[in-house]
């Protein structure tokens, strides 16, 4: 009887997607690539489904788009329309999408462009600009499943503060994307609206848990997307699928009345942010969200403008450099990116120093305790409710048969002082590069993967990963584009040595670039807590300095 009720939601809201997908942006059959075609980014420009205006516009940045609304040469209504079609295609093609509301954000653009017409003036500095949400954030009258059968059909009675403020500015909304259950993986699948292809490779994961978000904004069917981050879920999807995206400290972007696991839990907390195509789009978001003063709204929220002036950078920048973590290695693509941006900060007169953050495995630790404190107990509950299994990961790492017991009290706030004691030796290390620097300044930022592999095929999981330190210890972080995988010269070296027994399981893991083919490559910029307009101009200065080889 579970079973059938699980799977007899999952239907219902499968068939309810499908069904506001309009007949005339279903892509007929005989143009649908098929199953053995793996390379589907260039769907919309090769196969004449979309015509050349459609193409402008959805090929446009976000900070573009805005402009070219307020200048009054794009309608927000053409703006909208063109990107829900390439969303209803991008569903098709690679299932990234979970809510669609495609009628009602092209109502609202409708009335965006009479207000232009009356007014002459925008609204707000977002005026007629799509952006989709993570399935996390409330839209209402629409579900939040976050990728459970037991939230279906629970639609969400208001927004989340976000939602509002972003709509005061003028944003449109018109689709949510997809996630794995629990938030809590690297790949976005779930038993309602299954899993996310990568469209460079639809074998491969576009990541989790922002992994829907990163889909659409690669496939140019969003412009910006909201994702969130509590240990690599904006920083992973964005570094596998070529975006710029920034994972902030706590307190910066409001998270009220957003769908959640782990509420109540505050010892690591997830954060959301934007992940978007330029480094534009990030200040965009970022100091449009500031200026609305989410304080007002959201006691969570620190009282701070943008600041315009930490934008400001010296023009000689000292990075932090670290290749793997002391513990384990990058694979050979993810090496090779590193060594492209060292080349280029190092050309362009920029400093580098190696810092290995050695308490990687410690902080890993830390952190999978707060995430497993109450023994599974939640996504057990969740699950259990209609009878739908956990995935095969989060199973064997928490669920019925995994064994974890739920940590007394004590153990947890001897946890968090752990967590305390190490970023007061991270903080002091950090600190004392000045004395490495010809800046006299400690290291602006560290540079180094996300992950030690790129995007992965499906099912994989993730033997090991570089992302705990930024949530654990609240540090802002951003991501750029650099380079993806070549089939000849990211070969495993044959003389290529382990340093321990995990860095030969991660190797191992990757093999072959073959087994990556088409994945993009990202590296993450982290600096310290709340440096967000830091590493929104570092982002500007990647992306001038370093660019992309592809």
């Amino acid at each position: 009887m579970g079973e059938q009720v699980w799977k007899y939601i999952a239907a219902q809201k499968r068939g309810e997607r499908l069904s506001k997908i309009p007949a005339e942006w279903r892509i007929p059959s005989d143009s649908l690539p098929s199953p053995e075609n793996k390379f589907v980014q260039d769907f919309p420009k090769t196969s004449g489904f979309f015509t050349e205006r459609e193409l402008q516009l959805t090929e446009a940045m976000a900070s573009e788009v805005v402009a070219m609304i307020a200048s009054g040469e794009w309608t927000a209504t053409e703006v909208i329309t063109a990107v829900c079609k390439r969303a209803a295609v991008a569903q098709q093609l690679i299932n990234c999408v979970t809510e669609i509301c495609f009628q009602e954000g092209i109502e609202r653009a409708k009335k965006l462009d009479e207000y232009f017409r009356r007014e002459g003036k925008t609204i707000g500095p977002l005026h007629g600009l799509p952006i989709s949400l993570k399935d996390q954030f409330n839209l209402k009258g629409l579900d939040s499943t976050i990728g459970y059968c037991s939230h279906a059909n629970k639609p969400a009675e208001t927004n989340s503060t976000l939602v509002t403020l972003l709509a005061e500015a003028g944003a449109i909304f018109y689709v949510k994307s997809n996630v794995p259950a629990t938030l809590m993986m690297g790949e976005s699948i779930n038993n309602i609206f299954g899993r996310t292809l990568n469209p460079r490779n639809r074998e491969l994961t576009t990541g989790g848990s922002s992994g829907g978000e990163s889909a659409l904004v690669t496939f140019r069917a969003s412009f910006l997307g909201v994702g969130t981050d509590i240990g690599g879920s904006i920083r992973h999807p964005s570094s596998y699928t070529g975006l710029y995206a920034l994972r902030p400290s706590h307190g910066r972007v409001t998270y009220q009345n957003v769908a959640n696991t782990y509420l109540g839990q505050e010892a690591v907390r997830s954060c959301a942010g934007p992940m978007c195509r330029s480094p534009e789009d990030i200040r965009l978001f970022m100091s449009t969200l500031a200026g609305m003063k989410p304080w007002l709204y959201d006691p969570q929220c620190l009282p701070l403008p943008w600041r315009a002036e930490e934008e400001q950078l010296p023009s000689k920048l000292s990075f932090g450099f670290a290749m793997g973590d002391g513990y384990v290695t990058p694979s050979p693509p993810l090496r090779r990116a590193m060594d492209i941006t060292k080349a280029k900060l190092r050309a362009a007169g920029h400093e580098i120093i190696e810092f290995i953050p050695y308490e990687m495995p410690l902080a890993t630790r830390i952190i999978y305790k707060m995430w497993e404190a109450d023994g599974g107990y939640e996504f057990q509950r969740d699950t259990d409710a209609t009878g739908e299994p956990l995935q095969e990961f989060v199973e064997t790492w928490v669920g019925h048969s995994s064994g974890v017991k739920p940590q007394t009290v004590f153990e947890t706030w001897q946890n968090q002082h752990q967590r305390s004691l190490l970023a007061e030796k991270f903080l002091r290390r950090w600190q004392s590069t000045a004395t490495q620097t010809s800046t006299g300044r400690p290291i602006d930022a560290l540079i180094m993967p996300s992950t030690p592999f790129p995007a992965i095929r499906h099912g994989g999981g993730y033997p090991w990963q570089y992302g705990v330190m930024c949530p654990l210890l609240d540090l802002t972080a951003g991501v750029f584009p650099v380079t993806k995988v070549d089939l000849e010269m990211d070969r495993v070296p044959e003389d290529w040595q382990p340093i321990s027994e995990k860095d030969k399981e991660v190797m191992d893991y990757y093999g072959k670039p073959e087994n990556h083919e088409g994945a993009l490559i990202g590296l993450t910029l982290t600096a310290r807590r709340l440096e967000e307009e830091k590493v929104t101009a570092m982002l500007h200065l990647m992306r001038d300095v370093v660019g992309v080889d592809y």
